[in-house]
């Protein structure tokens, strides 16, 4: 199985699995970006962290053991300013999933998350994906220039409600060949 490293960086960052005693932490960063609720019609997980820790956060038939759940530090001071979530291999063994990418609203515009992906695309053609995809709300206009720019932009789907109102939600899958 091609798992992406337990702990990598950039220059600016360390990404690193992460661990039991940062889970309130880490759900308090994911609890930030309850904005994004507005976008994608969910409710507010008090559990996501939680939940991805012990049993993932897993697409059909999934197993733990090809999900990861990552910090995103500052090197310099060591303070986690984002979470990554990713699953290897779905929906066909050669595929990676970013399911959630967030970084702290204090550090936006910083170039951050591009940092992020920019060396986890190296990662993941070393070890031999050939594509790379991404879930976006189509209302989560930031997330969708953001994963564009960074070359995820073909369409696989759009999925959710099928008419367009206030309260209507709906996702696109977007897909980059490596």
């Amino acid at each position: 199985m091609k798992i992406i490293p337990m702990s990598w960086g950039t220059n600016r960052l360390t990404i690193e699995d992460l661990n039991e005693e940062e889970i309130q932490t880490v759900q308090k960063l994911y609890e930030q970006g309850d904005y994004i609720n507005k976008w994608d019609g969910r409710n507010l997980d008090k559990e996501y962290v939680y939940r991805c820790f012990t049993v993932g956060d897993l697409p059909p038939n999934g197993t733990k053991e090809q999900f990861k759940i990552q910090v995103i530090r500052m090197k310099a001071s060591r303070l986690i300013v984002g979470i990554l979530t990713t699953y290897h291999g779905y929906p066909k063994p050669e595929t990676f999933y970013i399911n959630y990418l967030y970084i702290d609203k204090e550090y936006h515009k910083q170039g951050l998350g591009q940092e992020v992906i920019h060396d986890l695309l190296r990662i993941l053609k070393e070890k031999h994906y050939t594509e790379v995809r991404a879930n976006v709300a189509i209302k989560n206009w930031p997330a969708l220039r953001f994963w564009t720019k960074l070359g995820l932009n073909s369409i696989n789907g759009i999925y959710g409600d099928k008419e367009h109102s206030m309260n209507a939600y709906a996702e696109i899958e977007l897909i980059m060949e490596l």
